[in-house]
């Protein structure tokens, strides 16, 4: 029977389906990871902002983890929203009776600016990260979190060593405002996590998908590093094809890493079949001259290009295609593709 990795998600619930659990199982789905939850409060929310939040009873909290573990294997699981002293102390009693590997989104704020923890319960949620694998703060909540403003990447840095000999290994996300450059200290080892800049506002859910798919990628196998660092990528992806949807700030796209593979794979489909009707078409054959040579695109949503190697060549009486089809080729073929646009296109000499 088919079986499939499983990651436990310890989070709120975001009506407006861009942020919290509903991004974290976006996320684990376009992965491949069958995802399990434990809700920690509801909120009244849309891309404008937070109306209100309605807090899990503790104990009822601590039923869901029961019901999870005693019928699932999990290993690794990660939290968002813990919004009170309670509910942080109740999740960290079950991650230690579970030994759940766990990290931690020490989610603060939303991208709109409406408080999601208690200042009163910073303190508690330190403690729950002394305890997990790995915590993901950005740079508001890195600053929180050490007392210490950051402005520079330098700041970046020591903010980040600070939180890491406070506790424990930790990503310090920088955003935009470091040209996408993260910091990381795992084990005691420093590195830059780097992926272009995207210009946009459309980030709701940035910081959910990126501690998901870290979840993601552990439970199907990867190192910590690995799981970081392919995120890191999966997150730059979400954020380049964000969506403008709704009247504030649009969520990212997790979807995106996966339909974009689905969408190259479609355009290989529809080529070979395209190919195949060249082929066996004597009439297309006669008209071709000894020297011909053509090559056929297919430009995705995504923008990229899936081509020939080689191209279409006559050979005696016969087509030869020349080399399979590959994505993104440095041809002629690829940049008149991205330049004219259009699904499918024919190269002819």
């Amino acid at each position: 029977m088919k079986n499939r990795p499983i990651a436990l998600i310890i989070a709120g619930s975001d009506s407006g389906g861009g942020a919290g659990l509903q991004a974290d199982l976006k996320t684990l789905t376009s992965m491949g990871v069958f995802g399990v939850t434990v809700i920690t409060g509801l909120t009244a929310q849309n891309t404008i902002g937070v109306k209100s939040i309605y807090n899990v009873d503790p104990s009822f909290i601590s039923s869901q983890f029961d019901a999870v573990m005693e019928d699932f294997s999990v290993k690794f699981g990660k939290t968002g929203m813990l919004s009170n002293e309670s509910i942080i102390k109740v999740v960290q009693e079950k991650v230690k009776e579970y030994n759940l590997k766990l990290v931690v989104d020490p989610v603060m704020v939303s991208k709109t600016g409406s408080p999601l923890l208690d200042e009163s319960s910073v303190d508690a949620l330190k403690s729950l990260m002394k305890d997990a694998l790995l915590s993901t703060p950005n740079k508001y909540e890195a600053e929180k979190l050490a007392g210490e403003k950051i402005t520079s990447l330098d700041d970046l840095k020591r903010v980040a060593r600070k939180l890491y000999n406070d506790i424990g290994n930790v990503v310090v996300k920088g955003g935009n405002m470091f040209n996408g450059t993260d910091v990381a200290m795992l084990d005691g080892q420093e590195m830059e996590i780097k992926s272009p800049k995207v210009n946009t506002s459309n980030l709701h859910g940035s910081g959910d998908v990126f501690s998901a798919s870290i979840v993601g990628f552990l439970s199907k196998g990867a190192s910590l590093i690995e799981a970081i660092e392919e995120s890191k990528k999966f997150v730059y992806f979400s954020i380049l094809n964000s969506l403008s949807i709704g009247k504030g700030k649009g969520p990212v796209d997790p979807f995106a890493n996966a339909e974009s593979v689905m969408e190259r794979e479609n355009g290989r489909k529809t080529l070979e079949e395209l190919l195949h009707f060249i082929e066996g078409n004597k009439k297309f054959v006669s008209l071709m001259r000894d020297d011909f040579k053509a090559n056929v695109s297919y430009l995705t949503n995504y923008g990229d290009v899936i081509s020939l190697a080689g191209g279409i060549i006559k050979y005696i009486d016969k087509i030869k295609l020349d080399g399979p089809l590959l994505v993104n080729l440095d041809n002629d073929v690829t940049r008149i593709a991205k330049k004219v646009g259009g699904r499918i296109g024919i190269l002819l000499p």
